[in-house]
């Protein structure tokens, strides 16, 4: 006979470890889909899966009924992964921003190499999503990839892309600001799925 979620989150409580691991056993692979259903990465929803369990050991004296163990963790997983496309836009859009300055200063200095490497790093995952940048005209894409990805100089990516300097500038700043706009709109989507997504009173999520 199968023990229910709620005796063995009460053994857990109890200082039976063994009853655990009977839950993480019974419920990681659910976990692991819903982190990467947010994610799309395989290695990041196994991290954040490790964090979910991690918490919702801390907290289960604060869950009010033990027999909704997997739909408190699951709300728990929700959390964690929205606050990880939290984080996500902040960077992209701080990075977006970084793009512009270098833009701006006419591109005399490049940026720390630990900077450059993030710009180039949030670049490449918003144009690998494809669909989510239709707002972006084929040059910007080309532009973006020559400049920031490749690391081309402004002589060169012009030549590639058959512009002028000054025809280049344009269509870079084009580009970062359709790109800011993306990442804006993302972070007021966030907000509309966190207030309807929002925990019932008297539910402890985290």
């Amino acid at each position: 006979m199968t023990v229910k979620d709620g005796t063995l989150v009460l053994g857990t409580i109890n200082g039976d470890q063994s009853a655990f691991a009977e839950l993480y056993d019974r419920r990681a692979r659910l976990i692991r889909a819903v982190c990467y259903d947010e994610t799309h990465d395989s290695h990041l929803a196994a991290e954040l899966t490790q964090e979910v369990f991690l918490r919702a050991y801390k907290n289960l004296r604060r869950l009010h009924d033990p027999d909704k163990f997997g739909s408190w963790l699951v709300g728990i997983a929700r959390n964690m992964c929205r606050d990880w496309r939290r984080k996500r836009l902040r960077e992209e859009r701080a990075t977006t921003g970084l793009a512009q300055q270098r833009l701006q200063a006419g591109c005399q200095a490049d940026p720390p190499d630990e900077c450059l490497m993030e710009l180039r790093d949030a670049i490449a995952g918003r144009l690998a999503q494809g669909g989510r940048c239709k707002s972006l005209t084929q040059q910007e894409r080309l532009a973006l990839h020559a400049f920031y990805l490749q690391g081309r100089s402004v002589e060169e990516a012009r030549g590639v892309l058959g512009l002028s300097r000054s025809g280049f500038y344009r269509v870079l700043s084009s580009a970062c600001e359709r790109l800011r706009k993306l990442f804006e709109g993302e972070a007021d989507d966030e907000g509309c799925r966190a207030i309807k997504g929002s925990t019932p009173l008297g539910e402890v999520q985290s």
